[in-house]
This record gives C-alpha cells, sequence and structure tokens, in this order.
C-alpha cells in the first residue's frame, strides 16, 4: 500500500510517499510525476521519502529517472537516504542516463 499527497506552495510541487514504492503504486508515482512536469514546468518538483518502507527495483528506476530530470528528494531514514544517494551519484556520473525516459507500461 502507498499514499502519495500532492502539496503545492508557492514555486515548488512536493510529492510525500507513504508506505511502499513498489510494483502498481511505481505507475501510479510515475502518472503523478508527469502529469506535475508537464503541466507547469516553472515549478521545481520534489519528492519526500521520508516515510516510505520499502522501494522495489521499478520505483527505484522510476526515482533515477526523476533524480536525473531534476526532482530534488528528501529521506530521513537510513533506508531512504542510502537509495537517494545511490541513484543521485549514478545520475550525476552518467550524463547519458539524464536523456533514458522508463517504460512507465
Amino acid at each position: 500500500m502507498m499514499r502519495i499527497t500532492r502539496q503545492q506552495d508557492g514555486e515548488a510541487i512536493t510529492f510525500k510517499i507513504e508506505g511502499r514504492l513498489a510494483g502498481e503504486w511505481v505507475e501510479e508515482m510515475a502518472r503523478c510525476w508527469d502529469e506535475a512536469s508537464n503541466s507547469d514546468r516553472s515549478r521545481v518538483i520534489r519528492v519526500d521519502l521520508t516515510e516510505v518502507t520499502f522501494i522495489d527495483a521499478t520505483g527505484k528506476k522510476l526515482l533515477a529517472a526523476m533524480f536525473a530530470a531534476g526532482v530534488t528528494p528528501a529521506a530521513a531514514n537510513l533506508m531512504t537516504k542510502a537509495v537517494v544517494e545511490q541513484l543521485c551519484c549514478r545520475a550525476q556520473t552518467d550524463p547519458q542516463r539524464r536523456d533514458k525516459q522508463i517504460n512507465h507500461k
């Protein structure tokens, strides 16, 4: 189970994710991100992973694409901090990764 809460304040949109970013919920998060990034390109997009309890391989792939596209991560627990660090470092060291799109279907 996962909950996505969209918060909008000034120049930023923040997606707060709670629960497991896995399975069918990855597709839902991708849909939310696509909608936000296509509706107003001038806003900063953030993703708050503080309450995430698990991220599967597909979820990590989505997060990597989001970070490479400029989404700002927030994480508080050890697991999410480690995942964010790993994915952000990978996006920074592989410039071609920024151009790759994941298959949401």
